[in-house]
């Protein structure tokens, strides 16, 4: 294989992958089993109403506040 055909299976591969993921707040659940995988150069939003967990989830990527259970993995990493 070349690098061509890394690149283009590296395009391929999700860049973002949540799986399960849920958040509780003093008993109160926030983000409900989401599943969300997201490719390289893919464009995404999260909408919905007030208190639906979008910042949440966002605050989960970026490792600021912990998931009840499931996993977020960025890039390869844990976040």
């Amino acid at each position: 294989m070349n690098n061509r055909d890394d690149s283009k299976k590296n395009e391929r591969e999700p860049i973002i992958v949540a799986q399960n993921l849920t958040k509780n707040y003093n008993g109160k659940t926030v983000v409900d089993d989401l599943n969300l995988s997201v490719k390289k150069g893919e464009i995404f939003g999260l909408l919905g109403p007030n208190g639906a967990g979008k910042s949440t989830v966002i605050l989960m990527m970026l490792g600021l506040t912990e998931p009840t259970s499931g996993s977020i993995t960025i890039a390869g990493f844990n976040s």
